[in-house]
């Protein structure tokens, strides 16, 4: 019996005007096979929360990140543009959760709710990998997950 190979799946977010006050975001994912066919997108809006008048772009990252995280089989590879979020992911998230939940400068990790739903999702998966890819710089899997994002967001 052959292994079955590992799915590459790409996330993107996007906030169009993050700087000046976001009001509705967007999410893209793409799953891919090895040979780069598309097995399945998704795309989403996202609106700020109940106590929020604004969304951001690192939001709707985390957000990508997370419906990637639920979408994925063992030894899935997720790629995010986001290297804050690949870090967290793989080398950060113990030593908050260890801290209770705080950074390096003993201050609340930003965007926790966030954190904590990919914390739960990893104990669930612990194989599915988190690497970083550059953004914008041709990558297939990550410009379609960009162009969905941006839909999603206009």
């Amino acid at each position: 019996m052959s292994k079955q190979l590992s799915r590459l799946i790409f996330t993107d977010g996007a906030a169009p005007n993050n700087q000046n006050g976001c009001v509705r975001g967007g999410l893209g994912v793409v799953v891919l096979n090895h040979q780069g066919e598309v097995l399945e997108t998704y795309k989403a809006r996202v609106e700020p929360t109940f106590n929020e008048f604004t969304t951001t772009n690192v939001r709707c990252e985390m957000l990508a990140v997370i419906k990637a995280l639920e979408l994925a089989e063992p030894e899935d590879i997720i790629h995010t543009d986001n290297n804050m979020i690949a870090q967290g992911y793989n080398e950060w998230l113990e030593g908050w959760k260890l801290k209770g939940w705080k950074g390096a400068k003993k201050k609340p990790v930003a965007n926790q709710d966030l954190w904590q739903r990919i914390d739960k999702l990893k104990l669930e998966k612990p194989l599915v990998v988190i690497k970083w890819v550059k953004g914008h710089s041709g990558i297939y899997g990550n410009e379609l997950a960009d162009n969905l994002a941006t839909e999603a967001a206009a």
